[in-house]
Order: structure tokens, then C-alpha cells, then sequence
């Protein structure tokens, strides 16, 4: 899914999982609810990834229908597929398809609260994901950093290790004022970009 020439092996991938699930018809255990909702995610990413807004809505839709048969959120199969997930999918879908007012609108009514304790990684991306959206929507960076600062807080290898986190964080500091950031450059120190 990372590397862009391979988005089409991913989503053939992730749509012949899906199918494998689903030919036997629908299915009542947990456990494969949980894997078809994981899927479906996967999908939806991929599908806001290559400009496919419409897809991803669809997938995202499907995906909500098994959370809400599934009816909370769980960790079955180390998915963390649930209601929760559900939206957390849903803002990084956003940021993918570059709509960064409707991250921050889905962001603005999610709860992680309720998500299994061990998933502290998909707390952290939730705000890694919506401090890219303050980025994108927005001349005041000061929204993006205090983001990244709840994700180290939340968990601090996704700020120090992420990708997508060092990126935001490389970006910041290229456009930096200190006065309006003033968490920004000891944050990137943790992280390890200044020297």
C-alpha cells in the first residue's frame, strides 16, 4: 500500500481476500466479520489513495455495516476492527483523497476512548492523520503540531518512527516560526531530525 507503483497489486490483493470471504455468503462469526471489516478498510485507504473518493465512501460504508453488526470495538484477529475503526479509517481516507475540511469534521466527533487499550497506535494515528489535514487546510501550523504533540503523548514511537509523522514534522520545521510553535522544535528533537 506504501509504495505507489504496487496500489493495484494491493487493492487485487485485498478484493480477492474480500471475495474469499464472502463466497460462502454472509458469515455470523466475530472473527471473520472482523477480517472482512479489516479488509474493507484496507480497500477503502487504497481506493482514497488513487483519487477514488466515491469507491472509498462505498467501502467505508460496508465496513460500517459489519461494525455495527460486530456492534463494538474489539481486537479480534489483532484487526481493532470496530465502530471506532471504522472512523479512525474514515479521516485517513479523507487525508488520502486530500480533503482535509472533512478529516478534521470526522476528527472532531471521534472518541478513541472506546477502542481496546493495546491499539494505542491507531489513537496516535488518528491525530497524526488530522495534524496532516491542519497542514493542508490551513496557514496556522500551530494545529498541526499540537497534534503531533497528543500523538507522542498517546504513543511516542508513532511520532519518532511514522513516516508520515517525520514528514509533517520535516515540513513544519522547513516553514517554522518559533513564536507560533514553540512545542515544534524539542518534538523533532525527540524525533530524532535535529542534530
Amino acid at each position: 500500500m506504501r509504495l505507489p507503483a504496487r496500489a493495484e497489486a494491493a487493492e487485487r490483493i485485498v478484493r480477492t481476500s474480500v471475495e474469499a470471504l464472502t463466497s460462502a455468503g454472509p458469515v455470523s462469526d466475530p472473527d471473520l466479520i472482523s477480517a472482512h471489516g479489516a479488509l474493507l478498510l484496507l480497500a477503502a485507504i487504497i481506493a482514497a489513495g488513487q483519487g477514488n473518493a466515491k469507491r472509498a465512501s462505498q467501502l467505508l460504508e460496508r465496513a460500517n455495516g459489519l461494525a455495527t453488526t460486530l456492534g463494538s470495538d474489539r481486537n479480534r484477529l489483532w484487526t481493532g476492527f470496530g465502530p471506532t475503526n471504522v472512523v479512525i479509517h474514515s479521516v485517513s481516507a479523507a487525508v488520502r483523497a486530500g480533503n482535509a475540511n472533512q478529516a478534521m469534521e470526522i476528527g472532531t466527533r471521534l472518541d478513541t476512548s472506546r477502542l481496546p487499550t493495546v491499539l494505542v497506535g491507531r489513537r496516535a494515528q488518528v491525530d497524526v492523520d488530522l495534524a496532516a489535514a491542519a497542514l493542508m487546510s490551513s496557514t496556522d501550523r500551530s494545529v498541526a503540531v499540537l497534534h503531533l504533540l497528543e500523538a507522542e503523548r498517546v504513543a511516542a514511537e508513532m511520532v519518532h518512527a511514522n513516516v508520515q509523522a517525520r514528514t509533517l514534522l520535516l515540513d513544519l520545521l522547513a516553514k517554522e516560526r518559533r513564536a507560533a510553535t514553540p512545542g515544534l522544535r524539542p518534538l523533532a528533537e525527540r524525533a530524532g531530525l535535529l542534530a
